[in-house]
C-alpha cells in the first residue's frame, strides 16, 4: 500500500552531507563516547557522584522477607565478584585492564554495601568493554567501497555461513 493510498503524505528529504559524512561523523561521537574517561565519567556521575538508588530495592515487600533480602544481597555481591573477575582475567590490554580495577575499586569504595549496585555497575563496565571495541572496529572504514565492517551492522540482520560454505572457506 502506498503512502497516498493511507492519506500519509510522502516525505522527502536530503541530507545536508554526503553519506561518508554522515558515516564519519558517526563513528567519530562513538569514538568520543566510549572513550574510557568520557564513559567513566558520566558513569560515575551517575552511580556514585548521584547515588542513583533503584526503587526495587526500596520496597516496603523486603521487610517483611528478610532471608528473601538476605539471599538477594548475598546473590549480588557474587554476581559482581565473578562478572569483574572474568573481566579482569579477559581484557588483554594492561592500560585498560588496570582502568577496570580502578573502577571496580572506586564503586566498592563509594558504595560497597550496596550489592545491587555493585552488580550493575559491572554490568555497565562490561558494556564498556564491548561498546568501545565496537566503535574501534568500526572505526575500520574499507577504503575500497567506503563501508563499515561487519561489526558496524546487526546481528540479528547478519546473515551466519552455513556449515557447508564454513568448510569451503
Amino acid at each position: 500500500m502506498t503512502r497516498q493510498a493511507t492519506g500519509m503524505a510522502p516525505t522527502s528529504f536530503r541530507l545536508a552531507m554526503s553519506r561518508e559524512e554522515l558515516r564519519d561523523g558517526f563513528v567519530c561521537v562513538m569514538l568520543r563516547s566510549y572513550t574510557a574517561d568520557a564513559y567513566f565519567q558520566r558513569l560515575d556521575a551517575l552511580f556514585i557522584d548521584e547515588r542513583f538508588k533503584f526503587v526495587l530495592h526500596q520496597l516496603p515487600y523486603w521487610w517483611s522477607y528478610p532471608w528473601a533480602w538476605t539471599k538477594r544481597l548475598m546473590g549480588n555481591y557474587l554476581r559482581f565478584i565473578i562478572i569483574a573477575g572474568r573481566l579482569l582475567r579477559s581484557v588483554e590490554d594492561d592500560t585498560l585492564r588496570s582502568r577496570y580495577r580502578q573502577q571496580f575499586l572506586r564503586v566498592v569504595g563509594a558504595r560497597g554495601f550496596e550489592p545491587h549496585i555493585l552488580f550493575i555497575y559491572a554490568i555497565k563496565v562490561a558494556m564498556h568493554y564491548h561498546y568501545a571495541a565496537l566503535a574501534r572496529a568500526m572505526a575500520q572504514v574499507d577504503d575500497g567501497n567506503g563501508s563499515m565492517p561487519n561489526a558496524g551492522r546487526s546481528f540479528s540482520r547478519r546473515k551466519q555461513p552455513t556449515e557447508a560454505q564454513a568448510l569451503a572457506s
